[in-house]
């Protein structure tokens, strides 16, 4: 899977300040370069939910891309699909046509996932671990991708900033990449390293 996470330092200090059990708010916001990447968010929800509403509002009139989200419930070692939505703005204001979101009057406490990607990236299946329809294509820069959503014929490159808003929910948090684990582990080695050698 082709994953990338990229948020603002604001979207960041936001996700990490909530860790006790009270619904709150998060707003996030980032970019992705490619047509198959994978933004990735866990939420968890303490006790029942009520009135949970995800969405995003960065479509801007054709500004950037045509995201499609899918709420995910952790089973076991995996998430198991709950709901995919293409298009609908009207969970909150300054949503464009094509944004997407989910209301979710009631929602069980558990673990769960949010995807968000280029539209028409859906999931091949009820798991996560089953991936994403791009998964396997070669990755196209968004500026130079006809999104084929709306118009096939249309000029559609588009920008990759992404915003994605979270209410009534207890805590969230990014879901890094492989190759970041990796980096951070070769960079934590690293610095082990130097430690001893000074010693």
């Amino acid at each position: 899977m082709n994953k990338i996470f990229r948020i603002t330092a604001v979207a960041l200090a936001v996700t990490t300040a909530a860790l006790g059990t009270q619904a709150a708010n998060f707003d996030l916001a980032g970019g992705i370069q490619f047509h198959n990447d994978l933004v990735q968010v866990d939420f968890l929800l303490a006790t029942d939910g009520t009135d949970v509403k995800i969405w995003t509002d960065s479509w801007l009139s054709g500004l950037n891309f045509d995201p499609t989200a899918a709420l995910w419930r952790k089973s076991g070692s995996d998430f198991t699909l709950l709901q995919a939505v293409d298009d609908d703005d009207t969970v909150a204001a300054g949503q464009g046509f094509y944004d997407t979101g989910f209301v979710l009057p009631s929602l069980a406490a558990g673990r769960y996932r949010v995807t968000l990607g280029a539209a028409v990236n859906a999931a091949n299946g009820t798991l996560l671990s089953q991936g994403f329809a791009y998964d396997s294509e070669t990755p196209i820069a968004l500026g130079q991708w006809d999104q084929p959503t709306y118009d096939p014929n249309a000029n559609d490159q588009k920008g990759g900033a992404w915003s994605l808003h979270f209410r009534n929910v207890d805590q969230i948090s990014a879901v890094p990449e492989p190759s970041a684990w990796l980096l951070l582990a070769l960079g934590l080695a690293g610095v082990a390293l130097m430690h001893r050698m000074r010693r």
